[in-house]
């Protein structure tokens, strides 16, 4: 009865979760861009297309929850294991928590976006495409997260022990909260780059290439999260035992704290580096600068929490 009740809870947890980031998203995004068309009526067609346009994208989330729900749901077996119940909760945490978080993120773009419009109206062509990207690049959580839900479904099988289901639920586990940090990093500069923008549209061309840098040095500890879930699943699972297991629950813990810690902080440094370069385009250099060294060294700690988690994942299993 636990098995099946981790089974259904699981398929029903991913869209759950969607659901709920994807509606408080796409409200955050309609809201503002309501509040931005009655701001400035001149700029009403292009606002409503970023509203639009950019809801879309938020809704892409809710989408992702809804297909692993069904992958979840589709070609189950009849005899569930509690271990086979273990193994689909790693799914539904790993794509339902990223794909809300990732909704919600990119609604404060979208409201940023509109607010800019609403300041540069001529203006909105670039901004709108500026959004879409940002937008994009927050997103891609939520595709590694799909990734990983179906690398641990192509492992399923009747008879999976209950140490191969938490192996799964570790790696879904990386994947669920690894991406917090960076997504509410990535949310915080780009929302903050588009407002930059709307304030200074003749820096655009600074911003441009300053934000595409800083959005993918915040997404690469996602990517660490990537390959440790990976490596994860892939370790062999006839010599697996419950110290195995434990260290794949501290690697997780360990990237995924610092995973949240670095994203985090670099969202802030880049957000006041964007602010200062709309104040004074022409000092673009040196922001880049000092801004690259620290991020570089906040990366740093994020590497290290990677080495610790590779330690543990690499050292063999115990038995």
């Amino acid at each position: 009865m636990i098995s099946s009740f981790l089974h259904y809870f699981s398929a029903g947890l991913s869209i759950t979760l969607g659901g709920i980031g994807g509606g408080i998203g796409l409200g955050i995004a309609a809201f503002n861009g309501i509040d931005s068309l009655l701001r400035q009526p001149t700029g009403n067609d292009s606002e409503f297309r970023s509203m639009i346009i950019g809801m879309a994208l938020i809704e892409s989330g809710a989408i992702i929850a809804l297909v692993a729900t069904l992958v979840i749901l589709i070609g189950a077996h009849r005899d569930i294991s509690l271990g086979t119940g273990l193994a689909e909760m790693g799914m539904g945490l790993a794509v339902g928590i990223t794909a809300a978080t990732i909704s919600i993120a990119s609604s404060f773009v979208v409201k940023e976006a509109t607010y800019a419009i609403s300041r540069q109206p001529p203006f909105a062509q670039k901004i709108i495409g500026f959004m879409l990207l940002t937008q994009s690049i927050i997103e891609a959580p939520a595709i590694f997260a799909f990734v990983v839900a179906l690398v641990i479904k192509t492992r399923i099988f009747p008879t999976m022990s209950f140490f191969e289901g938490l192996q799964a639920f570790s790696a879904g586990l990386v994947m669920a909260f690894g991406s917090l940090g960076p997504s509410i990093g990535q949310s915080r500069f780009a929302k903050t780059a588009c407002r930059c923008i709307g304030l200074n549209k003749s820096a655009h061309s600074k911003i441009f290439p300053f934000t595409l840098l800083g959005e993918a040095v915040i997404e690469t500890p996602v990517i660490f999260c990537l390959l440790i879930s990976l490596m994860i699943l892939h370790v062999n699972v006839s010599l697996l035992s419950i110290v195995s297991v434990i260290t794949f629950f501290i690697a997780a813990l360990t990237l995924v704290m610092g995973s949240l810690g670095g994203g985090i902080a670099i969202g802030k440094v880049t957000s006041i580096s964007c602010l200062q370069l709309a104040n004074d385009p022409s000092n673009y250099n040196m922001f880049m600068r000092v801004t690259l060294l620290a991020m570089a060294f906040i990366e740093s700690a994020v590497i290290y929490a990677l080495i610790v988690a590779l330690l543990l994942v690499t050292r063999g299993p115990i038995v």
